[in-house]
């Protein structure tokens, strides 16, 4: 039985995450797919859009026949602690033989030379270092790194799914996730960071276009399933009421992941102007310290994640959606490595309690701002979806 796994977010998922799918079935032969998404807040330092449990249900209903939720200490890390931890729960689930992820290339044997080259090669990786701290953001640090050694392949990690491609490649070389194969799928439809939708056929929108469209909308003009959409914005009153209190008791903001003393020092001084997101962090932002590097650092310190817990490896499996019947749903019971969690009930050993305390402010953000009571851990079991559903 082959069995293929896909790390993402579904921010929220549309149909070129469908092709997605449908293209990793068709090319690897795969009997099932198991997804690892991230849960409420993800990877750009913001909440996600939608409800996780609602998001892996659309992308049961795309395609996927199992969703586990990327715990907050990889789903809210950089590149490389994102791959690591979705690398490290596919390799856990003991059943996937096949890595899909989506690049802007099909170039496997250029991705996986860079991946070689920024795992061994300790001269690009000094270099790389050396222009984040000037301010260069990691994508383009080593982007930069590798123009020395390789134009080609510096060319080809410019793009984010790129970047995040090579990560994926470094990080089942480092694991040594030998049984599972990578696959490449070339993006198609709109760019990575486009904010229009395209027009017909084949032109999947971006994640970026739907959320704009999704924001900007009339509330009340929405489906049920979009009407307790979250901007950004909506988690100032918990952040600033953190940081306040943070400030107020000279706590140390060093301890959170991805928190620098000189990124300490000018979240502190940025407490007393309480104005939107977007101005809070610019007013953080400089050369040295990029907009995703303080939107990252400002939800870890929101969630409690200390420095670090990004390296830690994954402890359990949280179930948030299945395809009832499907191969790879009795595939993972058989091989998993890992205890499964299916509810908050079920989980003795305390195992799952920085997920459980993301999506408890998730939905406190969601009650403030649209009025909607969202089911905690507690009493939301896994969305499944049957033959007649």
């Amino acid at each position: 039985m082959k069995i293929a796994g896909i790390i993402a977010e579904y921010n929220p998922f549309h149909s070129g995450h469908a092709y997605h799918i449908a293209e990793t079935k068709r090319r690897s032969g795969a009997e099932g797919v198991i997804c690892v998404m991230s849960g409420p807040f993800v990877q750009r330092g913001e909440p996600a859009l939608l409800d996780k449990y609602v998001r892996a249900e659309q992308a049961v209903r795309g395609g996927a026949d199992l969703v586990l939720e990327l715990p907050p200490e990889y789903a809210t890390a950089s590149a490389e602690g994102f791959a690591r931890g979705g690398i490290a729960l596919l390799s856990a689930c003991g059943c996937v033989s096949c890595l899909s992820f989506g690049a802007e290339t099909d170039d496997l044997a250029g991705l996986s030379e860079a991946a070689r080259c920024l795992a061994e090669d300790e001269t690009l990786t000094l270099a790389a270092k050396g222009y984040m701290k000037e301010g260069a953001s990691y994508a383009k640090a080593f982007g930069r790194a590798m123009e020395e050694r390789d134009p080609a392949l510096a060319e080809l990690i410019r793009q984010p799914n790129n970047m995040l491609a090579v990560e994926y490649l470094k990080a089942l070389r480092a694991q040594q996730s030998g049984k599972i194969s990578p696959l490449v799928v070339k993006r198609c439809g709109a760019a990575y960071h486009d904010t229009e939708t395209p027009a017909g056929g084949e032109n999947h929108p971006s994640a970026a276009a739907i959320r704009k469209a999704v924001l900007s909308a009339d509330r009340s003009s929405l489906p049920e399933t979009m009407k307790a959409a979250l901007s950004p914005e909506a988690m100032m009153p918990l952040l600033m009421a953190k940081l306040r209190t943070l400030r107020y008791t000279g706590a140390d903001l060093t301890a959170y992941e991805d928190v620098s003393p000189d990124l300490a020092a000018r979240i502190l001084a940025a407490v007393p102007y309480t104005e939107s997101w977007e101005a809070f962090c610019g007013r953080i932002v400089t050369r040295n310290l990029t907009l995703a590097r303080v939107r990252r650092a400002l939800t870890h310190i929101l969630l409690e994640i200390r420095d670090g817990s990004s390296h830690l490896a994954p402890s359990y499996l949280k179930v948030l959606a299945l395809r009832e019947g499907s191969p790879a749903v009795s595939a993972i019971a058989q091989n998993a490595a890992l205890p499964r969690i299916t509810k908050a009930a079920d989980d003795r050993q305390d195992l799952a309690a920085s997920s459980r305390f993301a999506q408890d402010l998730y939905r406190q953000m969601v009650f403030a701002r649209c009025g909607i009571a969202l089911p905690d851990d507690y009493r939301k079991s896994p969305v499944i979806l049957r033959e007649d559903g």
